[in-house]
């Protein structure tokens, strides 16, 4: 079909399933599964997967075909629908290679009689695989099991690899599960855009699109980060969102997909600024990529997309790229929550507050200013054509990131709501959302004004000036004139230009340019006119309007009152030396660059909060960003929080690292205004509030709307935090602030005399007092090893779990032995027998008689036995048992430690322990002392065996290990990181009775597989510095 969708008769199987929901009854589907599950045989999955086709996809039988003739090789493909190969078995692990063998040359056979690409499925019933020919070779992108549990998860899967069923929820889980990074959709539009790619990469005008866009996400990210994959990753995300566009607002998604990239639909109903031609429709070039683009079009609009929620393109983007790469980028979106608290704070008069986002991201902050901004007008009685208007002239956004530009466009429509963007009488609109430099380092200074620059890869730069920037009607006749003639079938020089663009009657007057500026203008003409020659002219109108917009914005008259985001958190240390040279350049221009041992460890939201203060906000403004928790503590924010610069801060946030899922660095949130009486350069200490807001609470999860997170989250009142160390917090003396945290444990034998187990007595068990008797084991030494066994009852409470060296595995706590430990909670006392006689404790009492009896006969001449529990304070000294602990083995060839979160139990001396105050923390500490860096570092200082090195003791800690600051990005991260290793340790299966030692080589292999250790070891190793 020449320029249309595609149809089953072009190859793609496309049936509409009726919106009443599944037609095989739930019981039923469960069968079906159920009998697939058991690997039932070729004849039984044929049958019972056209059943789920036919009934459960509403696919024609007519549309399946069953073993269809191969054409180039000899053999049948079992079953066929529309661009889907199946290739049953009987036991698809036995016959994998098969499948591999004959799969192959099935998709070719199709491809080369269709020319389009096809998707292959190998099932044995239990096992679905889902294959595509990457250049020819087979690369699995997608699988699933039948799972009796859950029937509908194979019919939900099936329908994504055949691509037939509409009328999809668009939840964010459902959006990420058909269209994100794990779908067979971005699975073969990934190697699509691989081949279109290696035809097209030499091509100018795709390189140029390419490298412009590179630049941008350098710009992004501060250094080089451009590869292919993102680059893909990209194209397909703009695709999806500008499908979602036409979608969400009732439009028909266009015909031609170059009309779709292009924005075509929405110019023709008015609606400006919301999809445009960008970097990202270089795959139309080729042949197969208009087809592409409407195949993602098409997966994209099954989902009823009316129904559309403002954190849909979100999820899907923090879903396709890898969570690895968006930690690397730095990328981590504001939950709703969070930007609608803020938005409510600092947007107090929302009919006549003017608002800018300068960092919008993918808009959740717009979203939020444009819903209280159209609230207001309406429930002010406006009409739609005014509400629509105010809203569009009053709440704008900027950011250097062309996908989430694209992104926060459609979240910016969604925002303002069908019903006024379809009423008749809302006139032309244009959305307000820019792909620019906030920063405005894309800008000369010229005299006293910012010209605009672009600069060309590989080429000339574009400049233009502000007198030009700064008036948009100007400059838009200034890129029409200049695209118009630059155009390949006109020839205009420099003098026809200037003469067009001078032209003017009554109702376009002629601009007023000065002759500076306008020999400026000939000049970057000229520079368009060679790129259309070279086929390198096609992107720059779009490149140029939305560049010059912030220029538009710094304006006095354009400046907002009220200035809200996240900016980007990006270190010095990580920035490239470009970069870097300029942050550093103007943050010692603003009194904000710290220098020394916390230069690596500034960054860039420092900056970013002080240039959006001068250069968007209004005298009487405020601004509100969401800021990395370190901007309130650390000294390289120093300057930031205390050197005048006319500004002052007015109110601040704190949301703990109790407050998860969040970000995985902990943040505030600060609110400022510019100073009244503090003047630019001045070296006044800024105002800080004497007190700040803390949150704390758990959010029942991510994308939790406002109301569940006031639910979820309490608020107190609590004193500004007091600075705390330089940089990541690194110590430079040779042991840790820990060491003297840690202490050892109780010294607790002979344990015959205190470690015991419960028994039977004649009548049944005693719950108050325990028959119990001496736990033996085969390391008992003489003279106690041939002694009988204590027995006798003794009260409840003197019986405590006692952690052995051998109860602490890697981020896990092995079983512990029961004790008696003589410990009095009321008088905060160690008792001995007589003290336990007068406090009324006879079974107690009577135990400690005998147990000091044998003490004495067997160690003459001794501290007496609860001296020796006690000894140098180890057993007193856990009391009141903290109820949060870290402890670590003492002996071991490799380490072991864990969080002990038992109240009850006390550590004897093959243990140290130390009380930690937040979860952060004891994770963190947990990581460390389990990490092989820091075991590497210290086994210089172990004793030594007959096997090597055996004992740790506290060797450990004289590492340099910080103290846990929640601020710090590395110790956030070991913090997070040390969670999910406890949590994988926790899962391990360890088998009834199984050794310790096995149990922590189990453990240890469990997180080798992972991928956890390895990470951590990374982290700790960064953490530590370079190994002396």
């Amino acid at each position: 079909m020449e320029g249309g969708w595609p149809t089953a008769e072009s190859g793609w199987s496309i049936v509409t399933i009726a919106s009443g929901g599944s037609m095989i009854p739930d019981e039923e589907l469960a069968g079906i599964v159920h009998r697939l599950a058991r690997r039932p045989g070729h004849e039984v999955v044929r049958v019972n997967l056209q059943t789920l086709l036919v009934r459960e996809l509403g696919i024609s039988d007519d549309d399946i075909s069953q073993e269809a003739q191969t054409v180039q090789i000899r053999g049948r493909i079992d079953t066929l629908l529309g661009r889907t190969v199946f290739e049953l078995k009987s036991n698809l692990q036995k016959e994998l290679q098969d499948v591999e063998r004959r799969l192959p040359d099935y998709l070719r056979d199709r491809e080369h009689r269709s020319g389009q690409s096809f998707v292959g499925v190998a099932t044995d019933g239990h096992t679905f695989i889902a294959y595509h020919l990457d250049r020819d070779r087979m690369r699995e992108i997608s699988r699933t099991a039948a799972n009796v549990e859950h029937p509908r998860r194979l019919v939900d899967w099936l329908s994504d690899v055949v691509a037939v069923s509409e009328q999809l929820e668009p939840t964010p889980e459902k959006i990420r599960d058909v269209l994100g990074r794990t779908s067979p959709a971005w699975g073969v539009a990934r190697d699509e855009l691989a081949a279109i790619w290696d035809r097209l990469k030499a091509t100018p005008e795709v390189k140029l699109k390419r490298d412009l866009w590179a630049g941008l996400i350098e710009r992004v990210y501060g250094s080089p980060l451009g590869d292919d994959e993102l680059f893909f990753q990209h194209t397909y995300l703009t695709a999806v969102a500008k499908t979602i566009a036409c979608q969400a607002l009732g439009l028909a998604v266009p015909e031609d997909a170059a009309d779709l990239l292009s924005g075509q639909a929405f110019e023709d109903a008015g609606v400006h600024g919301v999809v445009e031609s960008d970097f990202f429709d270089w795959p139309l070039t080729d042949p197969a990529g208009a087809a592409l683009i409407k195949r993602i079009a098409l997966h994209t609009a099954r989902f009823r997309l009316e129904r559309v929620q403002t954190d849909v393109l979100k999820g899907l983007y923090e879903s396709l790229v890898d969570p690895q790469q968006r930690h690397e980028l730095g990328e981590y979106y504001t939950p709703d929550w969070l930007a609608q608290r803020v938005v409510e704070r600092a947007v107090t008069d929302p009919m006549q507050q003017r608002v800018l986002d300068p960092a919008c991201g993918s808009g959740t902050f717009l979203f939020h200013a444009v819903r209280r901004a159209r609230d207001a007008m309406r429930a002010a009685g406006k009409r739609p054509r005014q509400t629509v208007q105010y809203v569009t002239s009053q709440v704008m956004g900027v950011d250097i990131h062309p996908v989430a530009v694209q992104i926060a466009r459609v979240t910016y429509l969604l925002a303002i709501g069908e019903d006024l963007l379809t009423a008749k009488s809302r006139g032309d609109i244009s959305i307000p959302v820019y792909l620019g430099d906030s920063l405005q380092w894309n800008t000369q200074m010229m005299m006293f004004n910012r010209d605009v620059t672009i600069s060309v890869p590989d080429g000339p730069v574009l400049k233009f000036p502000f007198s030009v920037a700064g008036d948009p009607a100007t400059f838009d006749k200034v890129i029409q004139t200049m695209l118009a003639l630059s155009a390949p079938d006109v020839d205009a020089g420099a003098d026809a230009f200037e003469a067009a663009l001078l032209s003017g009657d009554e109702d376009e007057p002629a601009p007023r340019i000065e002759p500076f500026d306008l020999r400026v203008l000939r000049e970057t003409y000229s520079h368009l006119r060679d790129l259309q020659r070279a086929g390198r002219n096609h992107v720059w109108g779009y490149v140029a309007r939305n560049q010059v917009r912030p220029v538009w914005l710094s304006q006095e008259a354009q400046r907002a009152h009220v200035v809200v985001g996240n900016p980007p958190w990006l270190s010095y240390r990580y920035m490239g030396k470009t970069t870097q040279a300029k942050f550093k350049e103007e943050s010692e221009a603003r009194g904000i660059w710290a220098g020394g041992k916390v230069a690596t460890h500034q960054d860039l939201s420092a900056l970013f909060f002080v240039k959006c203060m001068e250069q968007y906000l209004r005298p009487d403004g405020v601004i509100a960003f969401v800021l990395p928790y370190a901007t309130m503590t650390r000294r390289q924010f120093e300057g930031l929080r205390q050197k005048g610069h006319g500004r002052y801060f007015a109110e601040a946030w704190v949301l703990s690292d109790e407050v998860q899922p969040l970000f995985p660095v902990p943040s505030c949130v600060l609110f400022a205004r510019h100073s009244p009486t503090v003047t630019l350069g001045e070296k006044e200490r800024a105002v800080l509030p004497s007190s700040v807001s803390v949150a704390r609470g758990a959010l029942p999860h991510r994308d939790a709307s406002l109301d569940e997170a006031d639910r979820a989250l309490s608020w107190v009142e609590e004193p500004w935090p007091e600075q705390q160390g330089e940089g990541d917090g690194t110590l430079v003396t040779e042991q840790s602030v820990y060491a003297p945290l840690f202490k050892q444990g109780a010294t607790m034998v002979p344990r015959m005399l205190c470690t015991v187990v419960e028994v039977g007595g004649p009548l049944g068990r005693n719950a108050a007092a325990p028959l119990v008797e001496s736990r033996r084991t085969t390391q008992e030494k003489q003279p106690w090893k041939s002694q009988p066994a204590l027995r006798g009852n003794v009260e409840r409470q003197y019986l405590r779990p006692l952690l052995l060296g051998e109860s602490i595995a890697p981020y896990r706590m092995l079983d512990s032995v029961l004790a008696v430990i003589p410990w009095d909670e009321q008088g905060q006392r160690q008792l001995d027998a007589a003290g336990a006689q007068a406090a009324g404790r006879r079974h107690l009492a009577a135990w400690l008689r005998e147990a000091e009896a044998r003490w004495s006969s067997s160690a003459p001449g001794k501290m007496t036995l609860i001296q020796q529990f006690d000894y140098f304070g180890k057993l007193s000294a856990q009391f009141p048992i903290a109820p949060l602990r870290v402890m670590f083995a003492a002996s071991g060839t490799l380490p072991a430690a864990a969080v002990v979160r038992n109240t009850d139990a006390v550590a004897e001396h093959k243990l140290y322990w130390a009380p930690v105050e937040t979860v952060g923390e004891a994770n963190y500490l947990a990581a460390i002392l389990n990490s092989e860096t820091a075991r590497e570092r210290v086994q210089h200082l172990q004793s030594r065996g007959q096997w090597g090195a055996r004992d740790f003791d506290k060797v450990m800690l004289t590492l340099p290990i910080p103290r846990f600051d929640r601020s710090v990005a590395v110790h956030a991260a070991l913090a997070t990181a040390g969670a999910r290793a406890e949590r994988l340790a926790a899962a391990v299966e360890l088998a009834e009775g199984v050794k310790f030692v096995r149990a922590r080589q189990h453990i240890r292999a469990a997180l080798e597989v992972d991928g956890i250790a390895g990470e951590i070891d990374s982290l700790v190793a960064d953490l530590l510095g370079p190994a002396r």
